[in-house]
Protein backbone atom coordinates (compact mmCIF):
# COMPACT_ATOMS: atom_id res chain seq x y z
CA UNK A 1 0.00 0.00 0.00
CA UNK A 2 1.51 3.65 -0.97
CA UNK A 3 0.08 6.88 0.42
CA UNK A 4 0.83 9.73 -1.68
CA UNK A 5 -0.05 13.24 -3.70
CA UNK A 6 -1.53 12.43 -6.59
CA UNK A 7 0.27 13.98 -9.60
CA UNK A 8 -0.14 14.50 -13.20
CA UNK A 9 1.81 11.39 -14.62
CA UNK A 10 -0.80 9.46 -12.88
CA UNK A 11 -3.81 11.08 -13.52
CA UNK A 12 -4.57 9.02 -16.88
CA UNK A 13 -4.26 5.42 -14.94
CA UNK A 14 -5.96 6.59 -11.97
CA UNK A 15 -8.95 7.75 -14.26
CA UNK A 16 -8.29 4.42 -16.49
CA UNK A 17 -8.98 2.73 -13.31
CA UNK A 18 -11.97 5.04 -12.19
CA UNK A 19 -13.26 4.23 -15.46
CA UNK A 20 -13.02 0.52 -15.11
CA UNK A 21 -14.68 0.06 -12.06
CA UNK A 22 -17.60 2.26 -12.91
CA UNK A 23 -17.88 2.14 -16.26
CA UNK A 24 -21.94 3.62 -15.91
CA UNK A 25 -20.30 7.01 -14.57
CA UNK A 26 -20.94 10.36 -17.01
CA UNK A 27 -17.93 12.42 -16.87
CA UNK A 28 -15.93 13.49 -19.43
CA UNK A 29 -12.57 12.25 -19.24
CA UNK A 30 -11.24 15.82 -18.88
CA UNK A 31 -12.94 16.34 -15.85
CA UNK A 32 -11.79 13.17 -14.23
CA UNK A 33 -7.82 13.69 -15.11
CA UNK A 34 -8.03 16.83 -13.71
CA UNK A 35 -9.84 15.55 -10.70
CA UNK A 36 -7.39 12.75 -10.20
CA UNK A 37 -4.34 14.88 -11.12
CA UNK A 38 -4.72 17.86 -9.06
CA UNK A 39 -3.79 18.36 -4.84
CA UNK A 40 -5.69 14.99 -4.15
CA UNK A 41 -4.37 12.66 -1.62
CA UNK A 42 -4.23 9.24 -2.47
CA UNK A 43 -4.03 6.02 -0.78
CA UNK A 44 -3.27 2.60 -3.73
CA UNK A 45 -2.82 -0.88 -3.70
CA UNK A 46 -0.53 -2.25 -6.06
CA UNK A 47 0.16 -6.29 -7.00
CA UNK A 48 4.12 -6.96 -6.58
CA UNK A 49 3.81 -6.43 -10.68
CA UNK A 50 3.04 -2.97 -10.40
CA UNK A 51 -0.60 -3.36 -11.20
CA UNK A 52 -3.36 -0.87 -9.42
CA UNK A 53 -6.24 -3.00 -7.51
CA UNK A 54 -7.54 -0.42 -5.12
CA UNK A 55 -7.71 3.53 -4.88
CA UNK A 56 -8.96 6.24 -2.56
CA UNK A 57 -8.71 9.95 -3.53
CA UNK A 58 -9.62 12.73 -0.37
CA UNK A 59 -9.85 16.15 -0.59
CA UNK A 60 -10.34 17.97 2.94
CA UNK A 61 -12.94 16.08 4.51
CA UNK A 62 -14.51 14.58 1.40
CA UNK A 63 -13.58 11.00 0.01
CA UNK A 64 -14.11 11.39 -4.11
CA UNK A 65 -13.13 7.44 -4.55
CA UNK A 66 -12.78 4.43 -3.38
CA UNK A 67 -12.72 1.64 -5.43
CA UNK A 68 -11.32 -1.95 -5.99
CA UNK A 69 -10.72 -4.12 -8.88
CA UNK A 70 -13.14 -6.99 -9.58
CA UNK A 71 -11.36 -9.36 -9.37
CA UNK A 72 -9.93 -8.40 -6.22
CA UNK A 73 -13.06 -7.67 -4.09
CA UNK A 74 -13.68 -9.39 -0.93
CA UNK A 75 -10.03 -9.71 0.04
CA UNK A 76 -10.06 -6.58 2.64
CA UNK A 77 -7.99 -4.15 0.30
CA UNK A 78 -11.60 -1.52 0.34
CA UNK A 79 -11.51 -1.84 4.56
CA UNK A 80 -7.71 -1.14 4.53
CA UNK A 81 -8.28 1.86 1.37
CA UNK A 82 -10.94 3.53 4.13
CA UNK A 83 -8.83 2.91 7.37
CA UNK A 84 -6.42 5.00 5.52
CA UNK A 85 -8.27 7.56 3.96
CA UNK A 86 -10.23 8.25 7.62
CA UNK A 87 -7.13 8.67 9.01
CA UNK A 88 -5.69 11.03 6.75
CA UNK A 89 -8.86 13.10 7.26
CA UNK A 90 -9.11 13.22 11.00
CA UNK A 91 -4.96 14.39 10.56
CA UNK A 92 -5.50 16.93 8.69
CA UNK A 93 -8.05 18.13 11.45
CA UNK A 94 -11.60 17.21 9.82
CA UNK A 95 -14.47 15.77 12.15
CA UNK A 96 -16.23 14.27 9.63
CA UNK A 97 -15.81 12.31 6.75
CA UNK A 98 -17.61 12.72 3.46
CA UNK A 99 -18.68 10.26 0.44
CA UNK A 100 -18.72 11.96 -2.86
CA UNK A 101 -19.05 16.00 -2.97
CA UNK A 102 -16.43 18.40 -2.05
CA UNK A 103 -15.14 20.82 -4.06
CA UNK A 104 -15.86 19.04 -7.06
CA UNK A 105 -17.07 15.87 -7.59
CA UNK A 106 -16.23 12.30 -9.63
CA UNK A 107 -19.83 11.00 -8.66
CA UNK A 108 -22.14 12.62 -6.70
CA UNK A 109 -22.14 9.61 -3.96
CA UNK A 110 -22.15 5.82 -4.06
CA UNK A 111 -24.07 4.51 -6.59
CA UNK A 112 -26.58 1.74 -5.71
CA UNK A 113 -29.88 0.08 -6.97
CA UNK A 114 -31.88 1.05 -3.87
CA UNK A 115 -33.46 4.68 -3.30
CA UNK A 116 -31.34 5.23 0.27
CA UNK A 117 -34.23 7.45 1.44
CA UNK A 118 -37.55 5.15 1.00
CA UNK A 119 -40.15 7.06 -1.07
CA UNK A 120 -42.08 6.81 -4.65
CA UNK A 121 -40.27 8.19 -7.76
CA UNK A 122 -40.83 8.19 -11.13
CA UNK A 123 -39.97 5.64 -13.71
CA UNK A 124 -36.63 3.49 -13.11
CA UNK A 125 -34.46 2.25 -15.90
CA UNK A 126 -31.76 1.40 -13.76
CA UNK A 127 -28.01 0.72 -14.77
CA UNK A 128 -27.73 -3.11 -14.92
CA UNK A 129 -24.35 -3.09 -13.03
CA UNK A 130 -25.16 -1.56 -10.31
CA UNK A 131 -26.21 -3.34 -6.79
CA UNK A 132 -26.37 -2.47 -3.29
CA UNK A 133 -23.13 -3.92 -2.35
CA UNK A 134 -20.94 -0.73 -1.56
CA UNK A 135 -23.63 0.86 0.28
CA UNK A 136 -23.37 -2.24 2.68
CA UNK A 137 -19.58 -2.20 2.79
CA UNK A 138 -19.93 1.88 4.07
CA UNK A 139 -23.03 1.25 6.32
CA UNK A 140 -21.53 -1.60 8.47
CA UNK A 141 -18.40 0.97 8.59
CA UNK A 142 -20.73 3.99 10.45
CA UNK A 143 -21.74 5.80 7.10
CA UNK A 144 -25.48 7.15 7.28
CA UNK A 145 -27.40 8.92 4.14
CA UNK A 146 -26.91 12.27 4.90
CA UNK A 147 -29.69 13.58 3.12
CA UNK A 148 -32.71 14.00 5.06
CA UNK A 149 -35.56 12.57 3.79
CA UNK A 150 -34.85 12.98 0.17
CA UNK A 151 -32.88 10.83 -2.98
CA UNK A 152 -30.57 11.87 -5.28
CA UNK A 153 -30.20 10.52 -8.58
CA UNK A 154 -28.87 10.60 -12.22
CA UNK A 155 -31.68 10.24 -15.03
CA UNK A 156 -31.27 9.39 -18.73
CA UNK A 157 -33.79 9.69 -21.37
CA UNK A 158 -33.74 8.36 -24.78
CA UNK A 159 -34.26 11.16 -27.36
CA UNK A 160 -35.15 9.78 -30.28
CA UNK A 161 -38.15 8.08 -28.81
CA UNK A 162 -39.05 11.08 -26.40
CA UNK A 163 -42.02 13.23 -27.19
CA UNK A 164 -40.39 16.89 -27.34
CA UNK A 165 -43.64 18.94 -29.01
CA UNK A 166 -41.40 21.94 -28.73
CA UNK A 167 -38.79 23.93 -29.57
CA UNK A 168 -36.59 26.87 -29.08
CA UNK A 169 -38.14 29.72 -30.26
CA UNK A 170 -41.83 28.97 -29.16
CA UNK A 171 -43.69 30.21 -27.03
CA UNK A 172 -46.24 27.83 -25.06
CA UNK A 173 -49.24 29.43 -22.69
CA UNK A 174 -48.02 33.14 -23.01
CA UNK A 175 -44.23 31.71 -22.12
CA UNK A 176 -41.66 32.31 -24.43
CA UNK A 177 -38.52 30.11 -24.58
CA UNK A 178 -35.47 31.42 -25.91
CA UNK A 179 -31.77 31.43 -26.13
CA UNK A 180 -30.36 33.85 -23.75
CA UNK A 181 -27.24 36.97 -24.30
CA UNK A 182 -25.19 38.56 -22.71
CA UNK A 183 -27.81 41.62 -21.92
CA UNK A 184 -30.01 38.50 -20.49
CA UNK A 185 -27.43 38.14 -17.39
CA UNK A 186 -28.99 40.68 -15.27
CA UNK A 187 -32.45 38.90 -15.04
CA UNK A 188 -31.20 35.82 -15.29
CA UNK A 189 -29.69 36.40 -11.85
CA UNK A 190 -32.42 37.82 -10.26
CA UNK A 191 -34.51 34.50 -11.31
CA UNK A 192 -31.69 31.88 -9.93
CA UNK A 193 -31.97 34.21 -6.98
CA UNK A 194 -35.40 33.72 -6.48
CA UNK A 195 -35.34 30.42 -7.18
CA UNK A 196 -32.32 28.49 -5.88
CA UNK A 197 -29.77 31.15 -5.23
CA UNK A 198 -26.93 28.26 -5.57
CA UNK A 199 -27.05 27.77 -9.32
CA UNK A 200 -26.57 31.59 -9.78
CA UNK A 201 -22.74 31.15 -9.93
CA UNK A 202 -23.36 28.93 -12.76
CA UNK A 203 -25.52 31.77 -14.81
CA UNK A 204 -22.63 34.55 -14.38
CA UNK A 205 -20.02 32.75 -16.76
CA UNK A 206 -20.38 34.46 -19.25
CA UNK A 207 -18.85 32.15 -21.78
CA UNK A 208 -22.19 30.38 -21.75
CA UNK A 209 -23.68 33.27 -23.41
CA UNK A 210 -21.39 33.34 -26.64
CA UNK A 211 -23.86 31.82 -29.80
CA UNK A 212 -21.53 29.01 -30.60
CA UNK A 213 -21.00 27.94 -26.91
CA UNK A 214 -21.62 23.54 -26.49
CA UNK A 215 -23.45 24.99 -23.25
CA UNK A 216 -25.82 27.23 -23.77
CA UNK A 217 -28.55 29.06 -21.47
CA UNK A 218 -31.87 28.42 -22.35
CA UNK A 219 -34.89 30.88 -20.54
CA UNK A 220 -38.68 31.41 -19.99
CA UNK A 221 -40.24 34.67 -20.53
CA UNK A 222 -43.41 36.09 -19.29
CA UNK A 223 -43.27 39.34 -21.36
CA UNK A 224 -39.62 41.26 -20.30
CA UNK A 225 -39.43 39.10 -16.94
CA UNK A 226 -36.97 36.00 -17.22
CA UNK A 227 -39.22 33.43 -15.39
CA UNK A 228 -37.55 30.36 -15.70
CA UNK A 229 -33.42 29.14 -16.86
CA UNK A 230 -32.37 25.82 -18.00
CA UNK A 231 -28.50 25.19 -18.53
CA UNK A 232 -28.32 22.88 -21.74
CA UNK A 233 -24.56 21.16 -23.08
CA UNK A 234 -23.67 19.47 -26.17
CA UNK A 235 -22.34 15.72 -25.17
CA UNK A 236 -19.69 17.96 -22.96
CA UNK A 237 -19.82 14.60 -20.75
CA UNK A 238 -20.29 11.64 -23.11
CA UNK A 239 -19.81 11.28 -27.00
CA UNK A 240 -23.47 11.13 -28.02
CA UNK A 241 -25.09 12.45 -24.79
CA UNK A 242 -26.04 15.59 -24.23
CA UNK A 243 -27.24 16.94 -20.78
CA UNK A 244 -29.35 19.45 -18.86
CA UNK A 245 -29.61 20.60 -15.49
CA UNK A 246 -29.66 23.63 -12.89
CA UNK A 247 -33.30 24.20 -13.85
CA UNK A 248 -34.84 27.04 -12.08
CA UNK A 249 -37.95 28.82 -11.78
CA UNK A 250 -39.52 31.80 -10.27
CA UNK A 251 -41.49 30.87 -7.09
CA UNK A 252 -44.23 33.54 -9.00
CA UNK A 253 -44.43 31.22 -12.12
CA UNK A 254 -44.07 27.81 -10.01
CA UNK A 255 -46.55 25.12 -11.29
CA UNK A 256 -47.54 26.05 -14.87
CA UNK A 257 -45.01 23.47 -16.54
CA UNK A 258 -42.76 26.12 -16.72
CA UNK A 259 -39.79 23.74 -15.99
CA UNK A 260 -40.91 20.59 -18.13
CA UNK A 261 -41.17 22.88 -21.13
CA UNK A 262 -37.90 24.52 -21.02
CA UNK A 263 -36.77 21.10 -20.52
CA UNK A 264 -38.76 19.61 -23.53
CA UNK A 265 -37.51 22.44 -25.80
CA UNK A 266 -33.96 21.98 -24.66
CA UNK A 267 -34.05 18.03 -25.33
CA UNK A 268 -35.60 18.85 -29.01
CA UNK A 269 -32.27 21.41 -29.64
CA UNK A 270 -29.86 18.32 -28.45
CA UNK A 271 -32.04 15.76 -30.52
CA UNK A 272 -32.23 18.02 -33.78
CA UNK A 273 -28.17 18.53 -33.66
CA UNK A 274 -27.80 14.94 -33.41
CA UNK A 275 -27.76 13.19 -30.30
CA UNK A 276 -29.33 10.14 -29.06
CA UNK A 277 -29.37 10.31 -25.07
CA UNK A 278 -30.11 13.28 -22.62
CA UNK A 279 -28.98 13.07 -19.20
CA UNK A 280 -29.67 14.64 -15.95
CA UNK A 281 -26.69 14.14 -13.37
CA UNK A 282 -26.59 14.89 -9.61
CA UNK A 283 -30.80 15.63 -9.01
CA UNK A 284 -33.48 15.01 -6.17
CA UNK A 285 -36.49 14.05 -4.74
CA UNK A 286 -39.13 16.31 -6.52
CA UNK A 287 -37.66 16.95 -9.79
CA UNK A 288 -38.09 13.51 -11.20
CA UNK A 289 -41.76 14.09 -11.68
CA UNK A 290 -40.78 16.93 -13.57
CA UNK A 291 -38.06 15.87 -15.90
CA UNK A 292 -39.98 12.73 -16.02
CA UNK A 293 -42.92 14.75 -17.90
CA UNK A 294 -39.78 15.65 -20.02
CA UNK A 295 -39.25 11.74 -21.40
CA UNK A 296 -36.36 10.86 -18.40
CA UNK A 297 -35.80 8.15 -16.44
CA UNK A 298 -34.07 7.19 -12.90
CA UNK A 299 -30.74 5.46 -13.48
CA UNK A 300 -28.37 5.13 -10.92
CA UNK A 301 -29.05 6.72 -7.00
CA UNK A 302 -26.47 7.57 -4.71
CA UNK A 303 -25.90 7.12 -1.38
CA UNK A 304 -24.93 10.65 0.18
CA UNK A 305 -22.65 8.88 2.82
CA UNK A 306 -21.70 10.85 6.36
CA UNK A 307 -19.79 9.86 9.10
CA UNK A 308 -18.59 11.25 12.39
CA UNK A 309 -15.02 10.56 13.05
Amino acid sequence: MSNMEMNSPRAKEYAAFFRKCLPFAVRSEKEIERILGGGIFAVEERLDDGRLTGLAAVSGETIYLLCVDEGYRGQGIGSRLLARAERHIRESGHVRAVLGVGESYLMPGVPTSVRPYDEILSGEKLYPELNDGAVRFFEKRGYVHGWNKCNCFDMRSDLDAADLPYSVGDTVGGILYRWAGPDDIGGIVECTDDAWEDFTVYYRDPKRYAADSEERVLIALDGDTVVGTLIVSEGSEEAGTGSVGCTTVRHSHQGRHIGVNMTIAGNRYLRDIGLRRGFLGYTYSGLDRMYGYAGYNICCYYFIGEKTL
